[in-house]
């Protein structure tokens, strides 16, 4: 039995979600000019361009995170060219295509973002944020939580070093809740990224877990760095419900409790993107 589509229709293209406006930077800026700029216009990825001003990659806080845990250097992000950690494939749809069919090519091929194009090379971008938005309005009552959050996921205690727990979060998901006897924090991605404001005595040019970099930073543990009481969904909450939730607290993942609080599953952008390419298949179907 098909589900019914509700509001959402086929006529729905990846220009009416797209982001119009891309915020690049140049292959030469260095990685502290890159984390900077995501931080000051609130986005997760840059566009990156060469002397051209023509796409030549693209470069994420992910991308940041997992260069600065692979490279051996002591450098500052102040003396790593941007070129060094960004992806050099740049992901690509048609601003024609169905909405629909975008999230199930997001899910099939792992990918967070993608550039639009059409006649032109470079139009906009499409981001997981950006299905996900469309999800949390179009879609009411069609999923619970329970349908597509992650029942298998990492989680750390508050006394894990941070340069372990940073492995998971760069290579494995996108949050890693933190569960002593009970759920009191999630370390995130921009938790990471953020040593500068949340440690003020620490390094602020270098990322947080490199144990070259000092004792003092590989020392660091979840709790140093976590966010902490973070918000949760439940496992029957309406799915679109949890998606404007995420959406309104700009925010990556929901640590998923049930009735206990006992924490059973956690829900990130991607699940939500996932169940946006189930609309309008057989339920369940994989």
């Amino acid at each position: 039995m098909m589900v019914d589509l509700q509001v959402v229709s086929e006529e729905d293209t990846v220009s009416t979600v797209m982001t119009g406006w891309v915020v690049t930077i140049a292959q030469s800026d260095s990685l502290l000019q890159a984390r900077d700029m995501m931080t000051q216009r609130g986005v997760s990825q840059l566009a990156v361009i060469d002397e051209k001003k023509r796409p030549v990659g693209l470069i994420s806080k992910r991308d940041l995170a997992r260069f600065l845990l692979e490279d051996s250097s002591t450098r500052g992000l102040e003396d790593i060219l941007v070129s060094e950690a960004a992806s050099k494939s740049i992901p690509e749809i048609r601003k024609d295509l169905s909405v629909l069919n975008a999230a199930r090519m997001f899910d099939i091929e792992n990918l967070r973002c993608a550039i639009v194009t059409n006649d032109h090379p470079f139009i906009g971008i499409v981001t997981e944020t950006d299905l996900c938005n469309y999800f949390s309005r179009k879609v009411p009552d069609m999923f619970k939580v329970s349908d597509f959050m992650a029942r298998d996921f990492i989680f750390a205690k508050s006394t894990y070093p941070v340069m372990h727990v940073a492995q998971a979060i760069v290579f494995k998901q996108s949050s890693v809740p933190v569960i002593d006897e009970e759920l009191i924090g999630i370390l995130t991605l921009s938790d990471l990224l953020s040593i500068g404001e949340k440690r003020p005595g620490m390094i602020q040019s270098r990322l947080i877990f490199n144990s070259e970099v000092g004792k003092e930073t590989a020392l660091l543990t979840t709790q140093d760095l976590m966010t902490r009481s973070p918000i949760t969904a439940k496992q029957d909450d309406d799915l679109a419900q949890a998606a404007q939730t995420i959406m309104r607290k700009g925010i990556g993942s929901l640590p998923v409790v049930d009735d206990e609080g006992t924490v059973v599953g956690l829900l990130s952008k991607h699940d939500i993107v996932k169940a946006l390419g189930r609309v309008g298949k057989p339920h369940g179907l994989e």
